[in-house]
């Protein structure tokens, strides 16, 4: 636990370095690291599971481009999140379209109105945008790519603790992974 809090201290601490003094003030989501010690067991938890994970969920986002390929992703997403118990992923694109979320149902016929599918992700009705989400935000948002958010969610009605990485380069990714749990 101290190490893994160290390991996102030294991220907020070395990203400015690495970016150059001019954006230091913006490195990173204002009082990250106070808000990650005080949930520091939930946001560990919600560490190891998901920074292992950030390389696949790059190359697997890249390759969704049909039904197939998107219920492998799904899969693999579901898999992710289901590693903790209360475990919720959504995957977003860098404007904040929900591609995948693991708390609504599967949908590869397109019955229902909003599910995880290829055709509700292309129509973007697998959830409302999440561009506001703070987590996601921060995530895109600030050099550092990684966004920590603790609310009531709207989507599960429970208060959730959340973990957001961006899926490649800033100003230039994919999109988000955002691992939640309720507490």
């Amino acid at each position: 636990m101290i190490r893994r809090f160290r390991t996102l201290a030294i991220l907020v601490v070395a990203s400015p370095l690495l970016v150059g003094p001019t954006v230091y003030a913006q490195s990173c989501q204002p009082d990250i690291a106070v808000a990650y010690a005080t949930h520091a067991d939930t946001y560990s938890q919600l560490f190891a599971v998901l920074v292992p994970q950030l390389g696949t969920l790059q190359l697997g986002l890249a390759a969704v481009t049909n039904q197939a390929t998107y219920a492998l992703y799904l899969a693999n997403v579901k898999t992710i999140a289901s590693s903790i118990p209360t475990g919720r992923m959504v995957v977003t694109l860098p404007d904040g379209t929900v591609v995948i979320d693991t708390s609504k149902p599967d949908d590869p016929i397109d019955a229902l109105e909003a599910g995880n599918s290829y055709k509700h992700f292309q129509d973007k009705t697998v959830n409302e945008n999440h561009n506001t989400r703070v987590a996601i935000l921060a995530a895109q948002q600030f050099p550092c790519g990684v966004g920590l958010e603790r609310k009531l969610s709207t989507t599960t009605g429970v208060t959730e603790s959340y973990l957001a990485y961006r899926l490649g380069a800033y100003l230039d990714s994919l999109g988000t992974a955002r691992l939640s749990v309720e507490k």
